[in-house]
């Protein structure tokens, strides 16, 4: 969640999530299936699990802030040597998932620590503005901002923070400017070429979403995830015939992704007038339809319905 009112990594824009996939589902969809449910289930148990999950979220960017505290908290009460070279790393963790909750025990305490052992840090002043985020003290927290980009300009995590004071004051015009601006200068950060898209889709600029996400196909082409979306939006927008080749692509690549399936479904409906008495496309659709059934037989009740959507209730390609 790049852009939530106080994450770990790349903290930025608003109080919850972008619209999309769930942040802590596609983070931890990075991992082995099921590895991150093991760290989850074991962490309660030894000192050593829970340090292992702390990790685990920061290094993959899962953002689920109540569990931060409360394992990070049960280590903070302990013997700090438990933590080795992580102490200071987990007590940051803990400061913005407390501050994103606003549990002002954990969140105070932390930053009187981390502000006690780096007196000088910037990083630290960083920290400083989010608790005056957190405190609704916008005007405190921008002079922070301003005041670390004076001395560090290429500071990219406190362009954001500034960013994120426009975003959760509702000022998202303000905000995507802010954006574009930072694009200018750091036009590689993908993170921030996506939190751009989520603001376009929420204002309901798909063509300039469009963009946003073709950005991010450059920087990795095999993004299932960009490439579905991408389709999605030109679906939306009526581009049919391009939607298509980037739903038979992801398709390509993952012959039993639902989600790509059913796109190239729904675009071949929507093409099937223009598509009359072209082989090749009905091929396509029969080709699709299949792939669907077989994806959905033997599913219960659920894949009853599906199969019997698809068997019945669907227009030929002639």
């Amino acid at each position: 969640a790049l852009f939530a009112r106080a994450p770990f990594h790349e903290p930025t824009l608003a109080h919850s999530p972008p619209p999309g996939p769930d942040p802590r589902v596609f983070a931890a969809s990075c991992m082995e299936p099921g590895e991150y449910e093991a760290l989850v289930a074991r962490a309660p148990h030894s000192a050593t699990a829970a340090i292992d999950l702390l990790q685990a979220m920061r290094t993959h960017k899962i953002r689920q802030p109540e569990l931060v505290v409360m394992h990070g908290g049960r280590l903070l009460k302990g013997s700090h040597r438990t933590f080795g070279n992580e102490l200071w790393t987990v007590m940051e963790q803990v400061f913005i998932a407390a501050a994103e909750l606003g549990v002002e025990g954990w969140r105070d305490y932390c930053l009187k620590q981390l502000t006690k052992k780096f007196p000088s840090s910037q990083r630290v002043e960083r920290l400083k503005g989010i608790y005056q985020e957190s405190e609704g003290k916008w005007v405190e927290a921008k002079k922070i901002y301003v005041k670390i980009l004076a001395d560090k300009p290429e500071d990219t995590l406190t362009h954001k923070r500034l960013i994120a004071l426009l975003k959760q004051r509702g000022k998202i015009n303000e905000a995507i400017e802010e954006i574009n601006k930072y694009l200018d200068t750091f036009s590689t950060d993908t993170e921030v070429w996506h939190e751009l898209a989520m603001m376009y889709i929420e204002a309901g600029s798909l063509q300039r979403a469009i963009f946003c996400f073709e950005e991010l196909m450059v920087a990795n082409k095999r993004s299932m995830y960009h490439i579905l979306t991408y389709a999605e939006l030109l679906y939306s927008v009526g581009d049919y015939e391009i939607s298509r080749k980037y739903y038979s692509l992801a398709c390509y690549m993952d012959g039993s992704n639902l989600r790509a399936l059913w796109g190239l479904l729904a675009v071949n409906m929507a093409l099937a007038e223009k598509d009359k008495g072209n082989d090749k496309m009905a091929q396509l659709q029969t080709f699709t339809v299949e792939r669907l059934k077989r994806a959905y037989a033997g599913k219960g009740a659920h894949g009853k319905l599906a199969t019997g959507l698809l068997t019945n209730g669907l227009p030929a390609v002639q």
